[in-house]
């Protein structure tokens, strides 16, 4: 009886969580934005691309549909026969009064393949205001706008924007979208504004080239695997402000397969594993739904059976509240099976992280030490040694 009492103060609190980063979430969602300076600083955008993303020429559009008064795009792929290099100039040349740049061949300066291509387009780049912008996002076209104004209250530093899982097609796409919207908004981002902890995920990232040189630049972030979330460590340690707006943009998802969004959820979990090792630790404790079904198979009891159809129907509310918050709307009967899936799929995938530390992306398996620092590389299909 005492074990099943825990149990349910378990599940209690997890609910309790997650409905504090829902709430988190829709409050600086709702936040008034801050005034548009009337100077606004010339910004250069770096696009690093991997492969044809879902909806990458819409993706793309987006940037060059942005109301700025003075702002370049630089665009590049690692691979000089990506497939993404031919859908980059088709759409450049629709806007040709935006200034842009397409690069192919980045250098290799670490063994994080995102931040040698950035590297390679800052090279290209004009203006000492840079947005890193990931190929998979869309943004609305007073974008740049709204993060300069948020980074001019802040007095500088990085600014980086709340962005939604849109578009996601499959069993893969849709428990992704859940959560992004959810537990990865929610609590990496929200909550932690809230709490005053430095973070970034690196969607959309403005920062000045001189901040960026102060942390050693792109030759020491490219030793890091999670680049965003050391970047704003760095920062905060050197008492730069680091901050996000509630002005949305979008995450476009596409088709994802289960194991699709298995191995990506698991790149994730090794992520925050290695970056707060105690937090993680407490994600396994607050998955109020897996909690309360490993309850109910260890007590067989009506109590724990109450519980767990309690977690069940506590986390679907609180999803389609903060999916609602979002502008996504949903039919209110996928909530309750996403959930449960989501829910056990994460409580069995959380063990991994503890016993591997290597990550399988864009082409390399990455070894991974404290604070996500890559300790080796490989490349993909080649031996690993066992982790």
């Amino acid at each position: 009886m005492a074990f099943e009492s825990v149990v349910t103060a378990l599940v209690a609190l997890g609910l309790l969580v997650a409905l504090i980063q829902a709430l988190a979430q829709r409050a600086l969602i709702q936040a008034p934005p801050p005034p548009v300076p009337r100077e606004l600083p010339a910004i250069s955008i770096l696009k690093p691309l991997k492969g044809v993303d879902a909806d990458l020429e819409e993706n793309l559009r987006s940037l060059f549909r942005l109301r700025y008064p003075a702002f370049e795009i630089i665009l590049g792929t690692e691979d000089p026969d990506d497939p993404a290099l031919p859908v980059a100039r088709r759409v450049a040349a629709e806007f040709p009064h935006v200034r842009s740049v397409i690069l192919s061949g980045a250098t290799s300066i670490g063994f994080n393949p995102k931040v040698n291509n950035l590297a390679s387009l800052a090279s290209g780049a004009r203006h000492p205001l840079l947005l890193i912008s990931d190929s998979n996002v869309r943004v609305p076209d007073d974008h740049l706008r709204d993060l300069v104004a948020h980074r001019a209250r802040a007095g500088g530093g990085l600014t980086w924007s709340l962005f939604r899982g849109v578009r996601g097609q499959g069993l893969g796409g849709m428990l992704e979208s859940l959560e992004l919207n959810g537990p990865i908004m929610g609590g990496s981002s929200a909550l932690a504004q809230l709490f005053k902890i430095p973070c970034a995920v690196g969607k959309s990232m403005l920062i000045h080239r001189d901040d960026l040189a102060a942390i050693g630049g792109f030759q020491f972030l490219g030793q890091f695997l999670a680049e965003d979330q050391i970047c704003a460590e760095e920062l905060a340690r050197r008492g730069r402000p680091v901050v996000v707006t509630g002005h949305l943009i979008d995450n476009v998802l596409g088709r994802r397969t289960l194991g699709e969004f298995a191995g990506r959820y698991l790149r994730w979990a090794r992520l925050r594993r290695h970056l707060a090792p105690a937090a993680y630790i407490g994600e396994g404790l607050l998955n109020p739904v897996f909690v309360s079904l490993l309850g109910a198979v260890a007590f067989r009891s009506a109590h724990s059976a109450v519980v767990a159809g309690v977690a069940l129907a506590g986390m679907s509310l609180i999803g389609a509240f903060a999916e609602h918050w979002l502008g996504l709307r949903r039919p209110a009967w996928v909530y309750p099976p996403l959930h449960l899936a989501l829910s056990v799929l994460r409580g069995v995938l959380w063990f991994v992280p503890l016993i591997s530390r290597t990550v399988i992306w864009r082409g390399n398996a990455l070894a991974l030490t404290a604070r996500t620092r890559i300790e080796l590389s490989k490349r993909a299909g080649a031996a690993v040694p066992p982790t």
